[in-house]
């Protein structure tokens, strides 16, 4: 099937299949390794929020020294 054929045919699709049909197929570009020069580059430079700096804002400087034992006697074991 020629790709002029492949567009023909989606043309013929229901709006909701054309969207459907767009929606996976950025996915499946987004998958692909090679798809996206400097795809790599974008994940790798996606920045992680501080998660030591959000707890310490909620619990302050609270500390738990082992949480094994906090588990432990969480789940009634101890």
């Amino acid at each position: 099937m020629s790709a002029i054929e492949l567009i023909e045919q989606l043309k013929a699709l229901p709006a909701h299949e054309q969207a459907d049909f767009a929606r996976l197929f950025r996915h499946l570009q987004e998958q692909s390794p090679g798809a996206a020069p400097g795809g790599v580059q974008k994940a790798a430079s996606r920045r992680w929020p501080d998660f030591t700096l959000r707890l310490q804002r909620i619990y302050g400087r609270r500390v738990v020294a082992d949480s094994e034992t906090v588990i432990s006697y969480g789940r009634g074991e101890r």
